[in-house]
């Protein structure tokens, strides 16, 4: 059964169930992220006074997360060929990478520490190495860190590259156009704290699931499998239409 265009009456329901569930299914990574980075801690310039636990609770379910959503985005194209499909994936893989590096060290290797500094009572004999991993200029989490632009730079390839392909295989292109805005966010909101983080994931989530949940566009081949190329004139009459079983006997 197709479950985009069912071809009777009877499979309509059915196929709606599907289409739901799959919607549900596919956004359910990025839309759990966006809640998550409501309460993403802000360190400010004293990471002493960091609320370390919020902070690594956060951190541990963040870094799988990154990863899931990627994968969220990339099913979108499974089926897909051609460049932009190619370079949606490639992206995706490139953000989830860098990503989980980075927020590995930033966040678990930096939260960790703080959270030692204040076990052993003397937290100021920790500031150096905290800052040593806090500022550093590849995996670090201020002054711009090279892991965090790349993973923000392929984050916008991807959703973009998405949206290209999903554009020419004929999706909606309402939920094509949220993707692909979703992964710019954070140019116009630095981090993935808030609002950076919950406004990207959460617009993802919901491009994912309206675009799972929508039906594309019927194509001339789906309407006359079986007859590219020849004269319009002599293409048989499109199949019976969901319409037209629903008012037979």
């Amino acid at each position: 059964m197709n479950i985009f265009h069912p071809a009777t009456f009877d499979d309509l329901n059915q196929a709606r169930k599907i289409r739901m569930r799959n919607a549900l299914i596919a956004a359910a990574a990025p839309a759990a992220l966006a809640l998550l980075e409501i309460f993403h801690p802000h360190p400010g310039h004293h990471l002493l006074a960091l609320d370390v636990r919020t902070w690594l609770v956060v951190h541990y379910f963040q870094v799988p997360l990154f990863a899931m959503s990627a994968f969220s985005v990339a099913s979108l194209v499974h089926a897909q060929v051609g460049l932009p499909a190619q370079l949606c994936r490639t992206a995706l893989f490139v953000f989830a990478l860098c990503f989980v590096v980075f927020d590995t060290a930033a966040g678990l290797v930096v939260g960790s520490l703080v959270e030692a500094a204040h076990a052993s009572g003397r937290p100021d004999a920790w500031q150096a190495p905290i800052n040593a991993i806090w500022t550093h200029p590849i995996l670090g989490g201020t002054n711009h860190p090279l892991l965090a632009l790349v993973g923000r730079m392929s984050l916008f390839v991807g959703t973009m590259s998405a949206a290209v392909s999903l554009y020419h295989a004929g999706r909606p292109w309402r939920p094509i156009l949220l993707l692909a805005l979703s992964g710019g966010v954070m140019y116009v909101f630095p981090g993935h704290s808030w609002p950076g983080g919950p406004l990207t994931f959460g617009t993802m989530a919901v491009a994912i699931a309206w675009l799972h949940a929508a039906r594309p566009r019927m194509t001339l081949d789906q309407w006359f499998p079986g007859m590219r190329g020849q004269d319009p004139e002599r293409r048989p009459a499109p199949r019976a239409s969901i319409r037209d079983n629903r008012q037979r006997p």
